[in-house]
């Protein structure tokens, strides 16, 4: 007789899909009331009812994969697994959820000191709930991805995803409201003392930077000055000395030229004396004999 249980490998990620399908279904309860109380912020009552869609699309998509594995997505007290602990505790888990998401809703919406602090912490509690569900579909890619199930898998990546978008979709709701936060809740008063101390600070320092530039600008154009004379001294002393190399170059050549003349005239005046002497000897000799 063929056994009716689930087999664990399918009964670990009915489990962890059972999770992730109860936190969606909380979401289900808090996305709608917070598209209630978000009537004056269009951006972000557009972004919640789009993500409503997406959250029960999952819901749906969780359901048929879950009765694929064998399992049943839903709130009673016995859901399949590897014994009957585990189903109790999956069981008391989903209850849980249901609990939580019937109450906190309502609770949002009392919360806070004004309109956009209510928006604002509600926004942040949503953001903190899109962790979560990134955790969950985190957890179940990793897990199919061992257990080789690829559309398992491939469902938790997806629904990663379009959560992880959710998320900076509310990032950015987060700064718009905390700016009607502080327009709300701090007086026009101490912005604008705020507001002037930085700009007397600001001021200051362009002041302090202008004097600064000033005092600097009157120096700049008498170094300006100075460094024109002293480039007119440079090329002038570089004229001159130009003009004493040349002077010196062409005394020197015409000292070496006048030293090879006398040499010349030595060398010339040595043999004519050479030859007088010879001549004179020669005239000697020939009158003694």
């Amino acid at each position: 007789m063929a056994s009716t249980k689930t087999p664990a490998r399918d009964a670990v990620l009915v489990k962890y899909l059972n999770e992730a399908y109860g936190k969606e279904k909380q979401l289900e309860t808090n996305l709608t009331a917070l598209i209630g109380r978000a009537q004056n912020h269009k951006t972000l009552k557009k972004g919640l009812q789009d993500h409503l869609k997406v959250t029960k699309a999952q819901a749906r998509d969780i359901e048929r994969r879950v009765k694929a594995l064998g399992g049943k997505a839903d709130a009673g007290p016995v859901l399949p697994g590897p014994d009957a602990a585990g189903a109790a505790v999956g069981a008391l888990a989903n209850v849980a959820n249901r609990a939580v998401a019937a109450s906190k809703g309502p609770v949002q919406m009392l919360r806070g000191t004004g309109e956009a602090d209510n928006m604002l912490r509600n926004v942040r509690d949503a953001y903190w709930n899109e962790g979560e569900e990134i955790a969950h579909y985190s957890v179940i890619e990793a897990v199919a991805t061992k257990l080789n199930d690829k559309e398992t898998a491939q469902l938790a990546k997806r629904f990663r995803k379009e959560e992880e978008r959710m998320q900076k979709f509310l990032e950015r709701q987060i700064k718009a409201l905390v700016g009607e936060v502080v327009k709300e809740e701090v007086p026009a008063s101490e912005r604008r003392t705020s507001t002037t101390r930085r700009r007397a600070s600001s001021s200051r320092s362009t002041s302090s930077s202008r004097s600064s530039a000033s005092s600097r600008s009157k120096p700049a154009s008498s170094r300006s000055k100075s460094a024109s004379s002293r480039s007119a001294s440079s090329r002038k002393a570089a004229g001159q000395k130009a003009a004493a190399t040349r002077t010196r170059k062409a005394a020197t050549s015409s000292a070496k030229s006048t030293a090879k003349s006398a040499r010349t005239t030595a060398k010339k005046a040595g043999t004519t004396a050479k030859k007088a002497g010879s001549a004179a000897r020669s005239t000697a000799k020939r009158a003694s004999s």
